[in-house]
């Protein structure tokens, strides 16, 4: 009886240490910055390429969906604005009407095209992220300058028409 009364002891405490252990885990991960979950994938910058779609958010609208190749290196000022983002997981997406485009940048290794992460910049308060861990939202909690990453970008695709 005693050694039962041990071993259902010794069962009810590895649950407890299991369960502590993943919500210690999970709560960790729950905030990240955008230097953690994105800029660190990318190990050599000059050894990486990225493609920007911009996609109209408006179904309404007869804007044809736009794609652009640049080295990372143009596109290094625009990652200099992100990368002090703070993020936190979210579930569900964030509408946000007043957003004209969603912004898809795919970041690919030069030698063999295979793809090391990507980001959508969704509206102003939401960023989505896609990597070998899976995909995940993220609500930004830091002040974001939404407008002047748009027009950033937005002068990329005019300047290469």
């Amino acid at each position: 009886m005693r050694e039962q009364n041990r071993a259902l002891m010794g069962g009810v405490i590895g649950v407890v240490v299991t369960v502590a252990a993943f919500a210690i885990y999970y709560f960790i991960t729950l905030n990240t910055t955008f230097q953690k979950a994105v800029l660190d994938e990318v190990h050599n910058v000059d050894k990486a390429y990225l493609i920007i779609v911009r996609v109209p958010s408006s179904p309404e609208t007869t804007e044809e969906i736009q794609t652009l190749r640049m080295d990372m290196d143009r596109f290094q000022d625009i990652l200099n604005q992100l990368s002090i983002l703070e993020l936190q997981k979210i579930s569900t997406p964030i509408k946000d009407k007043s957003s004209l485009y969603i912004y898809n940048i795919y970041v690919y290794e030069k030698s063999d095209h295979k793809e090391i992460v990507n980001f959508g910049v969704d509206n102003s308060k939401q960023i989505s992220i896609g990597s070998t861990k899976g995909y995940q939202r993220y609500e930004l909690t830091s002040s974001f300058d939404y407008d002047t990453f748009r027009a950033s970008v937005d002068k990329l695709f005019t300047d290469n028409q």
